[in-house]
């Protein structure tokens, strides 16, 4: 528990922040450089876009320097711009500090989460893991992307990211939550057409769904090595990758939860399964900041929990 007087004096500075940023447009100013146009952050900020140029341009005016480079097209930063976004950037980060250990000393995380976490994972699992933490904090809101593609969370304003890989940007922090299986499945009917692969190497010859991927990680006694295959079915839905699976136009590979109902129906079989690695995990990816806000922290570690009971490894 945090101790009251101890941060009286960081909440007369709060305040005197806060006025300064309104006062002088940091705000504006930021919101235009990480939406990338006037336009885009008059519309994170629920304000008209004559506004946000008018505090900008005021700001500019203060300090006696241009900020921003404008174009009819786009706004780039110009040297001292940058400067001064960084510095803008700590000023308004420690405001978040501040506001969340307010609401440390209330216990009562709130304000608004945004996370990305994508496909039948964030309908199955991650979705009503967060409606649940919802119901447990109502003062938190959360706005939830499923889309297919990966984004980068820094650039777009995500709060927490659900990914099925590990990290490949080491200013990310990565939060295993759980093993995943990852299985290679086919149809009867197209077992007893085509055959089926006794190794890796076999499906060289057989027709492979392609999510994305061309090439497929199996195991091998002595090493982990790719495989590279080629279909004539290219999707970014692991849903339609799914179905088109069951209807035996070719082979998936997919994680265990996409194949689950159609095996137990008999609709796919599961094949080369000592081949799989054992590598494929769950994740959370967050910031790696020195601090996360309350509301960032509880979901994290709620999902981390929710998550590793609803999807544990078989």
């Amino acid at each position: 528990m945090l101790n009251v007087d101890k941060y009286g004096l960081w909440f007369n500075n709060y305040c005197y922040m806060a006025t300064i940023n309104e006062q002088q447009g940091l705000r504006e100013f930021i919101a235009v450089v990480e939406q990338g146009s006037f336009t885009a952050a008059a519309q994170a900020l629920d304000v008209s876009t004559s506004f946000v140029s008018r505090q900008v341009g005021r700001l500019e005016d203060r300090l006696g320097a241009r900020l921003l480079n404008r174009t009819t097209r786009s706004q780039t930063l110009t040297e001292l711009g940058q400067t001064y976004y960084q510095r803008s950037r700590d000023i308004l980060d420690e405001l978040e500090r501040l506001e969340s250990d307010m609401a440390d000393l209330q216990e009562k995380p709130k304000g608004l989460v945004r996370v990305t976490a994508a496909g039948l994972y964030a309908e199955r699992f991650v979705a009503p893991a967060i409606a649940e933490f919802m119901q447990r904090y109502p003062e938190v809101s959360v706005e939830l992307n499923t889309a297919m593609q990966v984004v980068d969370i820094v650039a777009e304003g995500y709060d927490l990211a659900v990914r099925m890989s590990a990290l490949d940007d080491s200013s990310l922090v990565a939060r295993k939550v759980v093993d995943r299986r990852v299985s290679v499945g086919g149809s009867p009917a197209y077992f007893e057409q085509h055959g089926r692969p006794k190794t890796p190497e076999d499906l060289r010859r057989h027709n492979c769904l392609q999510l994305g991927a061309m090439e497929w990680r199996f195991a091998w006694p002595d090493s982990v090595r790719s495989v590279r295959v080629r279909g004539n079915w290219v999707s970014d839905n692991a849903s339609a990758i799914t179905a088109a699976a069951i209807r035996g136009i070719g082979l998936a590979r997919l994680a265990h939860y996409y194949f689950d109902d159609a095996v137990a129906r008999g609709e796919l079989e599961l094949v080369l399964e000592d081949y799989e690695p054992q590598d494929a995990a769950t994740w959370l990816i967050y910031p790696n900041r020195e601090y996360l806000p309350t509301r960032v922290r509880y979901l994290v570690d709620f999902l981390a929990e929710r998550l590793k009971d609803g999807v544990g490894p078989r």
